[in-house]
């Protein structure tokens, strides 16, 4: 369904409407949205050509699901190829030397392009203004930059007030996530404003599927004596990773629901 507007939950569409896209060739692409930019939950974009659409599901399970079999659409060989896939993690914590008083929220972009944005909140008499939202954005485009911006809730169509910018390159040539206070440049005044983030930026290359039969054999059969093995040994901030990889291994091997 289109977002925003009422119809079947089985349907992506509302029953008076009905959207032909063209996905095949390399031209389309289908990309999750961020709740803060359309203003519901569970959407997700197709790009093509002509232009983009945005469409709105019931819940997570539904939107990945549509996601997987529009790609699969466009590229029915999708897993006998090897691709690159495109993730950035990034906590908005806090900003300090605020203009205070204001209504002030930050906008994510990647090379121009709107991601999501941050709830928007007053800051203190201090200049002060905390945050702490996770953003995990997904299936991204080739991008080479990403840009945060502090805006006005109360004058959306001005320019930022300020603004900071991180190749991906930099995020992305780390094994932990950066993390620290970043100046903005552009507010002008004596001291420079600054926020605290906390960012990874992750480029992973996927191998055609066949090349993860044995592994995904020996997890199936020998996952217990794997976690068993690499439960004392590994570091606590890696087992919620490790955890998500196995469980993402059973789905796929029907080991687990």
């Amino acid at each position: 369904r289109v977002p925003g507007g009422s119809g079947s939950k089985e349907s992506l569409v509302p029953a008076a409407r009905v959207t032909q896209l063209d996905l095949g060739g390399h031209c389309g692409i289908v990309r999750p949205v961020h709740g803060s930019v359309v203003g519901e939950r569970f959407c997700f974009q197709i790009i093509t050509g002509e232009g983009s659409s945005t469409f709105g599901c019931s819940s997570l399970a539904e939107r990945d699901r549509w996601m997987e079999d529009l790609r699969r659409s466009a590229q029915p060989n999708k897993d006998s190829c090897e691709r690159l896939e495109l993730a950035l993690t990034l906590w908005v914590y806090e900003g300090r030397e605020l203009p205070p008083g204001r209504c002030l929220r930050c906008h994510l972009h990647l090379d121009g392009l709107l991601l999501a944005r941050t709830t928007a909140k007053l800051a203190g008499p201090s200049g002060d203004l905390f945050w702490g939202e996770l953003f995990q954005l997904p299936s991204l485009p080739p991008s080479q930059a990403l840009t945060l911006s502090l805006c006005r809730e109360d004058l959306p169509a001005q320019p930022p007030l300020a603004s900071v910018t991180f190749p991906l390159s930099q995020l992305a040539g780390t094994k932990q996530p950066l993390e620290g206070w970043y100046p903005l440049s552009g507010a002008g005044g004596e001291r420079a404003p600054a926020v605290r983030l906390r960012g990874r930026y992750r480029e992973l290359k996927v191998l055609p599927s066949v090349n993860y039969k044995e592994l995904a054999e020996f997890i199936t059969f020998h996952y217990r004596e794997l976690c068993a093995r690499l439960e004392p040994t590994i570091a606590a901030r890696h087992k919620e990773e490790l955890a998500a990889a196995l469980v993402r291994v059973l789905h796929s091997t029907g080991k687990a629901k």
